[in-house]
């Protein structure tokens, strides 16, 4: 048996030319750190992010005013304070609702921490998790986003409803909804930049 496992190798190496033998360890490589528990994460997330395009916004048709159920949603930051989402529409409002243990949202944070700091003081950042604090803290601590606007939700209105996440909205100073996106995008791209930028200004 290992007579014949080692003459399938020899005549392997011998027939793949150099480009193909790199390519099938980098296959077999990315597929070991897909089966790795500690690795499959940040893999998975890598990928996602190098795929990730900038969403658009939602033609003035399908735009939707948020109800006043939603306009009192409550919210709880990372310090325990309560948060109501109203208090939010004194400014343009970017919803993210995530979860520590997903990768797209994962590899999506990066391009949100950029376009918040460029934005941060202008717009409205709340990223949303209904997973403990407790939890959320350690994964923004170990992760370097320390100084994200973090959140706890106990329900989400029906005005942000979604089967899955991450899902994102982003909503005027009137309370539209201007922009919805499931699954991950590249939130630092100019498109959202200029999108921010004409909401900022009504």
């Amino acid at each position: 048996m290992f007579e014949k496992i080692k003459h399938y190798f020899q005549n392997y190496f011998k027939k793949r030319k150099p480009f193909a033998l790199a390519t099938d360890v980098l296959f077999w490589g990315l597929i070991v750190l897909l089966i790795i528990p500690s690795t499959r994460v940040q893999v998975s997330a890598f990928f996602i992010r190098l795929t990730s395009f900038a969403p658009s916004t939602l033609s003035v048709e399908k735009q939707y005013t948020i109800s006043e159920n939603t306009r009192q949603w409550q919210l709880t930051d990372l310090s325990g304070k309560t948060v109501n989402f109203a208090e939010q529409l004194d400014k343009p409002v970017f919803v993210n609702l995530w979860a520590t243990w997903c990768p797209p949202c994962r590899a999506e944070l990066p391009g949100i921490q950029k376009i918040y700091e460029q934005y941060k003081g202008k717009v409205h950042f709340l990223l949303l998790s209904d997973e403990p604090l407790t939890k959320v803290k350690a994964f923004a601590a170990k992760h370097g986003y320390s100084d994200m606007p973090f959140y706890r939700y106990r329900y989400i209105p029906k005005d942000f409803s979604s089967r899955s996440i991450p899902s994102t909205f982003i909503i005027s100073k009137q309370g539209k909804v201007v922009l919805t996106k499931k699954g991950a995008a590249r939130w630092d791209s100019e498109k959202v930049k200029k999108l921010l930028d004409n909401l900022i200004k009504q």
